[in-house]
């Protein structure tokens, strides 16, 4: 498989976008909520871009929950991580809902949802109430569970953004945010060692943020962050991707083509660049040709349909559950 993640512009594929995936260097593609309709025309796309690469292709999606959840209609309402916090089986729920969006997309032909986030804190407006907690090892007690939800629905997880995007306000997709704390090994860092540890992540994202106590580039572009301590200190031998390297925060790398190399120099596996047609030409352009045989462990395996996951006992007591947490969740936010 390619090193590289694009996009495509809408619910089916145009000329060029064919021609892209066919091409040797791109290795998956992500969808966002202009690529959604409905189950049908989804499950045509999907079938369509697997069709035209003719190889093993990752798709993933952002299907988190809350306000990052890509497809709504037609698929359960997902509540944000922090919501499962605020209930007394909150840990019972955070399993149930890993297994209910894993599931879901699996039965539609889709490998990954990019989750979970485990960033510490709700202050970042870039996270928010994606996070689980403000405290780590609440993190990762729901974290954990939410986890083994998917796991058990047979999806690869991915833990978000390393080492940790909470301590900083600004939002890594309109600037490059500087943490200047010198201690986020001994927090938000936890998070992540800990699950490590634990067996339970598959892939890894770094964020687009400068630790500028420990290296001057961002955790997305820098060998220290993901050569030296993820690689090396914590020993994580999954996939690391890039987060989108067309996001603000990915400016200081370069041109689209250099933050594409950069970005693999670091460390990555699989390099991500979305919303953006012609930067994504510059990277597939400047990427060498390499094959990264690690991603392919991230493929789903086969599953039944949507129309007959829907008819089990399992979704249909994990739906009911989620939605009603869902629900009560978004009337106490209005």
């Amino acid at each position: 498989m390619g090193p590289l993640m694009l996009d495509v512009s809408g619910y089916e594929l145009d000329a060029e976008e064919r021609e892209i995936i066919q091409h040797p260097t791109v290795g998956g593609i992500i969808f966002f909520s202009r690529n959604y309709h409905d189950r049908q025309q989804l499950r045509a796309l999907t079938k369509d871009i697997r069709k035209t690469a003719n190889r093993p292709l990752l798709i993933a999606v952002d299907q988190e929950g809350g306000r990052v959840q890509r497809f709504r209609e037609g698929f359960t309402l997902l509540p944000p991580a922090k919501a499962f916090a605020s209930q007394q089986n909150g840990l019972e729920l955070a399993k149930q809902g890993g297994w209910l969006m894993a599931a879901e997309l699996l039965a539609m032909d889709i490998d990954l949802s990019l989750a979970p986030v485990l960033d510490l804190g709700f202050d970042c407006k870039a996270i928010g109430d994606r996070a689980f907690s403000d405290d780590p090892q609440q993190i990762i007690k729901y974290a954990s569970q939410f986890i083994l939800g998917m796991k058990q629905a047979g999806m690869a997880t991915t833990g978000k953004h390393f080492p940790g995007h909470g301590g900083v306000i600004e939002d890594s997709h309109l600037e490059t945010p500087v943490d200047p704390r010198n201690n986020i090994k001994q927090q938000d860092m936890t998070v992540f060692s800990q699950l490590i540890n634990d067996g339970l992540l598959d892939a890894m994202m770094p964020a687009h943020v400068i630790f500028d106590a420990y290296d001057n580039q961002p955790a997305s572009g820098s060998e220290y962050w993901l050569k030296n301590v993820l690689r090396g200190d914590l020993n994580f031998k999954g996939v690391i991707f890039s987060d989108d390297l067309n996001m603000k925060g990915a400016d200081v790398l370069g041109s689209y083509s250099e933050r594409a190399i950069a970005a693999q120099q670091a460390g990555c596996d699989m390099v991500m660049l979305c919303n953006n047609r012609a930067g994504a030409v510059q990277a597939l352009d400047g990427l060498p040709q390499t094959q990264v045989t690690c991603l392919e462990a991230l493929c789903k395996k086969s599953t039944g349909e949507y129309k007959d996951l829907v008819k089990t006992r399992m979704w249909q007591d994990n739906q009911q559950a989620i939605s009603k947490l869902a629900q009560s969740w978004q009337e106490q936010q209005s």
